[in-house]
C-alpha cells in the first residue's frame, strides 16, 4: 500500500476535527473555532491532502470573498517553496485565473468566493470546505452548495466563529445532538484548548484593543456579533432563587401588531424575578384579555412592588384603560414617552450592567437571541444613535429590560451611574 503523505502536525482541536471529519463522517461536520486555533489552517490541509490522497477526486473550497480564496492558494504554493520536487510531483498545474489546483492523480481543488452567488449553481463535488461558514446566508448554503455533494454522495465541512445566533449557531445546536450526527456533528474548540502559553500571551495583548463583545466573538467563540452592544450574556444566566422581600421593579414594551408585548420584573439587585411574553394578534387575544393580563401580571407583584415603567408611544389610550382598571397600576406604573433622547441613557445603563456583571436573566433562549443581536448605529446626518436588532428581529425583550432596569435605577439612585 502506498503510504500518504502528511504535510503537517494537527494540534490537539485540529485533530479532534480531524477525528470527525475522518472517522465520524457526517453530513456535515460544523467546527465552531476561535480565533488562533487554526480552524482555516486545518481545513485547507485536509482539502490538499484530499485530493492528493484520492485519484480523480473533486474538491471546493468556499471563503466569504475571494481575497481569502487568494490567500488560501498562496499559504499552499508558500508552503512548498523549498520543496519543489515534492510540489511537482504531486501538482501538475496551478490555474491562477480561476483559482484551481489541479493534481497529476486527476483530483482537482477549486476555491471559491460565496460572493459569486448563483455562479457557482449546477457543480458537482464530492467534498466541500466552507469557510468562515456564519458570515454566509443560508440560502446560499442549502440552495447553491449542499445540492453539489447530492448526487456523488460527498461531504461537507465548515467552520466559522460565530456570528450572533444566526443559522450557523442552530446547525450548531443541532450537531451537539447525537440523534443528529448521521446529518451533522459540530464541535467547539478555542485557543484555551491548545494550552499553548505563547498562544495565551499573544491572545491577551491582542485582547487589549478589543471589546469585550468582539473578544467574545473572535477568541471565545461565544455567539455574539462583534457589532452587538451587549456582552457577557451567559455570564449574566442565572438560575438562582430570588429573594422574596426584595423591592420589584416592572418594564412594560407593548406590541399590538407584528411585535410581542413583554413584560419584565427585575429585584433591587437587577436580576429577573419574573417575566411574561405574548403575541397579542398571533395569539388571538381580544382588547381586553390584553389588559387583564398586563394588570395581573403588575399586582401578582404584590407589595414588593415600587414602582413601573410603561412605554406609552402610540399606546396612550391603553395606558389610561390600565390605570382605570388598577389602582395598583395607576399608583406604581410611569408613563414614559421614549426619545432620542432617553432611549440611548437606557440601553447604556443595560449595557453597562451586562459589562459589569451586575445583572441576572433566565435562560430563555429568545431574550438571549434578542440581546445578542441588539445593535446600535450612529445617525450620520443627526448624530444619534439608532437602536435596533438585526433585519427586523424582536427587540421587545431588550426594551421591556431596559425599563425595568432603567426605573430600578431612577428610583434607588436617582438616574445616576458610576462609569469607570
Amino acid at each position: 500500500m502506498k503510504a500518504e503523505l502528511k504535510i503537517y502536525q494537527p494540534t490537539p482541536p485540529q485533530q479532534d476535527l480531524l477525528d470527525i471529519i475522518h472517522n465520524d463522517r457526517p453530513l456535515v461536520t460544523l467546527a465552531a473555532f476561535g480565533r488562533q486555533t487554526g480552524k482555516t489552517y486545518s481545513l485547507q490541509w485536509d482539502a490538499f491532502s484530499r485530493c492528493m490522497n484520492m485519484p480523480r477526486t473533486k474538491v471546493l473550497w468556499v471563503s466569504p470573498i475571494n481575497d481569502q480564496c487568494l490567500k488560501v492558494m498562496q499559504s499552499i504554493e508558500e508552503h512548498f517553496e523549498d520543496y519543489k520536487d515534492v510540489w511537482d510531483g504531486v501538482v501538475k498545474k496551478v490555474d491562477r485565473k480561476y483559482n484551481n489546483i489541479f493534481f497529476q492523480n486527476g483530483s482537482v481543488l477549486r476555491l471559491r468566493a460565496a460572493e459569486s452567488g448563483d455562479n457557482l449553481r449546477g457543480m458537482t463535488q464530492d467534498f466541500i470546505y466552507i469557510d468562515e461558514a456564519a458570515y454566509m446566508k443560508l440560502d446560499f448554503i442549502q440552495e447553491v452548495l449542499m445540492p453539489m455533494v447530492t448526487r456523488t454522495g460527498g461531504r461537507v465541512a465548515m467552520a466559522s466563529t460565530f456570528n450572533g445566533r444566526n443559522w450557523f449557531w442552530e446547525w450548531y445546536q443541532r450537531g451537539m445532538k447525537e440523534d443528529e450526527w448521521t446529518s451533522v456533528k459540530s464541535i467547539k474548540r478555542t485557543f484555551l484548548d491548545l494550552k499553548d502559553r505563547d498562544v495565551h500571551r499573544t491572545v491577551m495583548t491582542i485582547q487589549k484593543g478589543m471589546t469585550e463583545a468582539q473578544f467574545a466573538q473572535e477568541f471565545l467563540c461565544r455567539p455574539v456579533s462583534a457589532s452587538s452592544l451587549f456582552s457577557k450574556v451567559e455570564d449574566a444566566v442565572s438560575r438562582r432563587v430570588p429573594d422574596e422581600k426584595r423591592r420589584l421593579f416592572v418594564g412594560v414594551d407593548i406590541g399590538i401588531s407584528q411585535d410581542y408585548t413583554v413584560l419584565t420584573c427585575i429585584d433591587e439587585d437587577y436580576s429577573v424575578v419574573d417575566i411574561d411574553r405574548f403575541h397579542y394578534r398571533d395569539d388571538g387575544m381580544t382588547h381586553e384579555e390584553l389588559k387583564e393580563r398586563i394588570v395581573s401580571f403588575v399586582e401578582k407583584q404584590g407589595e414588593w412592588l415600587q414602582a413601573g415603567h410603561f412605554e406609552v408611544n402610540n399606546n396612550e389610550l391603553l395606558y389610561d384603560e390600565l390605570c382605570e382598571m388598577s389602582e395598583v397600576f395607576t399608583t406604581r406604573m410611569l408613563d414614559v414617552v421614549v426619545t432620542p433622547s432617553n432611549k440611548p441613557k437606557m440601553i447604556h445603563h443595560l449595557v453597562w450592567l451586562f459589562e459589569k456583571g451586575l445583572i441576572s436573566v433566565p435562560n430563555h433562549e429568545w431574550l438571549i437571541a434578542e440581546l445578542y443581536d441588539f445593535k446600535g448605529k450612529q445617525d450620520s446626518v443627526t448624530g444619534n444613535i439608532k437602536f435596533s436588532n438585526d433585519k427586523g428581529k424582536h427587540d421587545d425583550g431588550v426594551m421591556s429590560l431596559a425599563h425595568a432596569c432603567y426605573c430600578a435605577l431612577e428610583e434607588m439612585d436617582g438616574g445616576v451611574i458610576e462609569w469607570h
